[in-house]
């Protein structure tokens, strides 16, 4: 089953140093909080000494987007990469609140027994009938397009991690 949620883990080595592998990455990373970033770096993001995270770049705003998250650490001359890619875990708990908050309000609107409707008879009754069902649908909706949007991006951060670190090619499949 489809996990929207799940984090995909990966390994790679290179024989760069930490020092210069924060360098590089931070050399080809735009800031996040610039919305102009995205026209001259690949991604954007945070790098520091412990590590990095960073998404691709976009010319539109998708707060469901893939991330990836890395620390490196010093392994026989070069680095040891642990990466985590998955969506973004502000965008992760905002969908889960949306999700339980739009339920719970569907569950009780089932549960409570309505006054009868001030409505007109002839009005759209049924859209209020409906309306928490919709919600739902919607809120699935949205976390599924946001996803499918963000399908290639872990392939993406990975060849673009590979090539600005020069780990070794096909090292460590995502797991």
């Amino acid at each position: 089953m489809w996990n929207p949620f799940a984090r995909e883990r990966c390994v790679l080595t290179t024989r760069i140093v930490p020092e210069s592998c924060r360098d590089r990455l931070r050399a080809e990373t735009g800031s996040i909080w610039n919305p102009f970033a995205a026209w001259n770096h690949p991604v954007r993001g945070r790098v520091d000494g412990r590590g990095f995270w960073i998404v691709k770049s976009l010319h539109y705003r998708n707060s469901l987007q893939t991330e990836a998250r890395g620390t490196w650490t010093p392994e026989g001359g070069g680095t040891r990469i642990e990466i985590s890619f998955g969506m973004n875990r502000i965008g992760a708990v905002a969908m889960m609140a949306w999700l339980v908050i739009v339920v719970a309000f569907a569950l009780a609107w089932v549960a409570v027994p309505h006054a009868p409707s001030r409505l007109p008879p002839e009005g759209p009754a049924w859209v209020l009938e409906w309306l928490p069902a919709w919600m739902v649908v919607f809120g699935l909706a949205l976390l599924g397009f946001g996803r499918w949007l963000s399908r290639h991006e872990s392939a993406f951060l990975l060849a673009f991690l590979r090539r600005t670190l020069e780990c070794a090619p096909d090292e460590t499949p995502i797991a």
